[in-house]
């Protein structure tokens, strides 16, 4: 079975003919873990973090179906607007995109536009924004708009979903 790939749009970006992409990909974030800790002073204060988990949802399609999962945290670092440091991680086939920016709102964020820090695999030159907008206090729409994304190549030249898939290991015995 061929890796799923993530719902998303792929354009040629560069015009030195070289084999990035940007890609827009639009899933929905459903919020499994969202745990408040009260650090240093009673109460909400500057250092209080929130951490978060849960699955990315793509709802593209006849079907939504599950492509990955997300998870992070945010320091709080403004008691008036409520606001804080936030870093994420998105995990999908493809490879990890990683996120930082400021929030307010936390735990239910306003929207915000946060920057595209990094990544692995087709991500591992990514750059760019991800969108946030909140649905739901635990249903979050990302869009995350990737440049430089990186197709991976076998030994071959081919992609992973044109290869031939190996064959599982198997175990004496069973």
């Amino acid at each position: 079975m061929a890796p799923q790939k993530t719902a998303a749009t792929a354009a040629t970006h560069p015009a030195d003919n070289s084999s990035a992409k940007s890609r827009t990909i639009r899933v929905e974030a459903r919020l499994q873990v969202g745990e408040e800790l009260d650090l240093g002073a009673t109460g909400r204060s500057v250092g209080d973090q929130f951490i978060f988990s849960g699955n990315l949802v793509s709802t593209e399609g006849p079907e939504e179906r599950s492509v990955g999962r997300f998870g992070g945290f945010c320091v709080i670092t403004d008691l008036e607007r409520n606001a804080g440091q936030c870093s994420s991680t998105a995990v999908l086939p493809e490879g990890q995109i990683t996120v930082q920016g400021e929030q307010a709102g936390i735990p239910v964020p306003s929207p915000v536009v946060n920057a595209i820090t990094g990544g692995t695999g087709e991500f591992r030159k990514a750059r760019g924004q991800v969108t946030q907008r909140v649905l739901t206090s635990a249903t979050w729409q990302l869009t995350f708009e990737v440049l430089d994304v990186q197709p991976r190549r076998t030994g071959d030249g081919h992609s992973p979903s044109e290869a031939p898939m190996p064959m599982p290991p198997s175990f004496p015995g069973k």
